[in-house]
């Protein structure tokens, strides 16, 4: 299940994960705890980020994929 990126943002940011948005170029950051994970966002807050990235952003920050998807 895909997500706006405005949506995974208001949930990241109830699990301490800042996302910031690119000086240049299309990939947003997430960061925690010193860790950053890219999150390609072409069409900015609009994009829909795929599963994979999901999943991947989950394995990076230690979250569980049911919970970020009920935050969505």
């Amino acid at each position: 299940m895909p997500a706006r990126l405005s949506a995974l943002m208001r949930a990241l940011e109830t699990m301490g994960v800042e996302v910031v948005r690119p000086n240049g170029g299309s990939h947003w950051k997430a960061k925690k705890d010193g860790k950053t994970y890219p999150i390609p966002a072409h069409n900015g807050e609009k994009s829909q980020i795929g599963d994979d990235y999901l999943k991947g952003l989950c394995r990076c920050f230690h979250v569980d994929l049911d919970v970020l998807k009920s935050h969505l």
